[in-house]
């Protein structure tokens, strides 16, 4: 699943690449710009952003502090601060998708909330936040399983 969210996210790239080229063309060769183009790639930014996050923290691709981690903490000791911290951002995601879900796409639907200029539905774009937080927070799951489980029994990450 992580994999095909990053696709996805990577198409919305190339997506709104061609679509700013095309806007750039539009504008400087015909003098016709594309209406509405900040909005939709506002709107498109959000599955860029949120799609990703979780493939790229199974790839180890988030930035992080690892001077004192990886110098001072060493074996269990250092799994279970992992851990830890792991379970910290569990929990700052599972409100983001929670809080984002409610706060956010449910009440986008109900005030039926539009682009100013094209007067396009915001929630889909709304919806990559939950989305792409609820499957960083499947991720997390697993990975602090795999850290306590090296931790307990001694099993290294490749044999999990």
């Amino acid at each position: 699943m992580e994999a095909g969210l990053n696709v996805v996210g990577a198409a919305l790239i190339v997506f709104m690449m061609l679509f700013t080229m095309a806007h750039i063309v539009g504008r400087y060769l015909f003098n016709s710009p594309i209406k509405g183009h900040v909005e939709i790639v506002e709107m498109v930014m959000a599955g860029v952003v949120f799609l990703g996050i979780a493939f790229t923290q199974k790839m180890g691709g988030h930035v992080r502090m690892e001077l004192f981690v990886t110098r001072v903490l060493k074996g269990r000791v250092r799994l279970i601060v992992e851990s830890f911290t792991l379970l910290v951002a569990l929990f700052l995601f599972a409100m983001i998708t929670v809080n984002s879900l409610e706060a956010s796409v449910l009440y986008s639907i109900k005030m039926g909330d539009t682009t100013p200029m094209l007067f396009w539905p915001v929630w889909p774009s709304k919806l990559f936040i939950p989305v792409g937080s609820f499957f960083l927070s499947l991720r997390l799951v697993i990975e602090i399983f795999q850290r306590l489980s090296q931790a307990v029994v001694g099993v290294k990450r490749g044999e999990l």
